[in-house]
């Protein structure tokens, strides 16, 4: 099927090239595309996956049906989760309010487009700003954060936003433009339901660092729900376009499930101008990011191609192999570094919903306690689940784990 994205998501031009593609892999079942293609536009330099309408579709059906009860059974047990109050998201809320703090006041109305559970809206509240709403496409979400009988939360989403025009004074968009299919269109959206002179901030990850925080082997396209990948050159030209704007751009980094995770990331706020005060055309190619991405890719193809090589070895063993982390790095290994062609002895994942509804080339994923107790001592477990490493190597050896600890990274 011919790939949606055949025309630029921001300046509409054909002139599209393939930068990458990479196989990531899928659990049985999932709706979740499992090939990304990395595309630049000539035109302007934007970076972007393409997909399929298949894709699309499948992409929204994984949020609601997949993404949503895994990570709210993760956060049953942890707290971690979007829209919560742990330590790490809570850094992540500082440094977006002292970003956005100066350009706004208590008074004003506020809604957050991407709301979750409502965390951030908790930390306004707690901040003084009472006139405060949420929206958010994934319905439990939306069911869990109505729970808390504080604000007005919606059903929607940033391409069609369930609010009258002029409504709002401020809109939040944090971590939400990136997954976008029509990114312009959330921004004529955000312009149709502020206020004159309203504020809009959007923090996005910062592809134009990629390189330079590194985590696993190319994690920040791993990330297949992220769509859009932005620098602050094309995150202001996409809003000038549309009437806005730029007062303020900031790069911050902010650690993601563990402290070994850090994201990089860019926050901007803009003021609408009005209608009819759209900025004149740019219409030239800026294509810094393009080098930028270029130069990503082939890094991480350097630590795939050690992996391999790795991994090899471990096919030649014909060791038993036990697999603790069945998540995105885990299916990547799996599928484009040889992995399925290891003697696999058992896959182990904490998450109880994966432990009942997900497999892998119809390979149960089972509690660590009911297979390593077991496990022989020539066998080798793999940690996938790369920002619990340690914490999962000492509940190994804890369950009596005799065998090898193989040395992933």
């Amino acid at each position: 099927m011919k790939p949606l994205f055949d025309h630029c998501p921001l300046c509409q031009s054909a002139q599209i090239e393939t930068i990458h593609e990479l196989d990531c892999g899928n659990l049985d079942k999932s709706r979740l595309y499992p090939v990304i293609r990395i595309k630049c536009c000539l035109g302007c330099g934007h970076i972007f996956n393409a997909l399929t309408a298949e894709e699309l579709t499948g992409l929204a059906y994984y949020y609601n049906d997949e993404y949503a009860p895994a990570n709210l059974n993760t956060a049953n047990k942890t707290g971690d989760f979007p829209g919560s109050t742990d330590s790490l998201t809570t850094r992540r809320y500082d440094q977006l309010y002292g970003t956005l703090s100066h350009h706004i006041n208590v008074q004003q109305e506020v809604i957050d487009v991407g709301c979750a559970l409502g965390g951030f809206l908790d930390y306004l509240n707690d901040h003084g700003f009472q006139r405060l709403a949420g929206v958010d496409m994934t319905q439990t979400y939306v069911e869990e954060a109505r729970r808390k009988n504080k604000y007005r939360i919606e059903l929607g989403n940033a391409e069609s936003l369930p609010f009258p025009d002029h409504t709002f004074d401020v809109i939040v968009m944090e971590q939400v433009l990136e997954h976008l299919f029509n990114p312009v269109q959330a921004f004529q959206e955000a312009a149709r339901v502020l206020k004159a002179g309203g504020i809009f901030c959007v923090g996005v990850p910062d592809a134009s660092r990629y390189s330079d925080f590194y985590f696993f082997d190319f994690y920040w396209l791993l990330l297949r729900e992220h769509i859009q990948h932005f620098d602050a050159t094309h995150l202001e030209l996409l809003g000038k376009r549309e009437g806005f704007e730029l007062l303020e751009c900031r790069q911050t980094i902010h650690a993601v499930m563990s402290e070994k995770m850090v994201m990089p990331n860019l926050y901007a706020v803009f003021r609408l101008r009005g209608s009819g005060l759209k900025a004149s055309e740019d219409n030239a190619p800026h294509l810094i990011l393009k080098q930028q991405m270029e130069d990503y890719i082939y890094q991480e193809k350097i630590k795939q191609s050690l992996k391999i090589r790795k991994i090899t070895k471990l096919i030649e063993s014909r060791k038993p192999v036990f697999v603790w982390g069945i998540g995105r790095e885990f299916l990547y290994i799996y599928e484009s570094t040889g992995l399925k062609s290891c003697h696999i002895a058992g896959l182990i994942d904490a998450n109880s919903y994966k432990q009942k509804s997900c497999s892998v080339n119809e390979m149960k994923i089972c509690d660590a306690g009911d297979l390593l107790p077991k496990a022989p001592g020539n066998s080798v477990l793999m940690i996938t689940a790369i920002a619990h490493t340690n914490a999962i190597e000492a509940a190994a050896r804890s369950l009596g784990y005799k065998g090898e600890i193989f040395e992933l990274l």
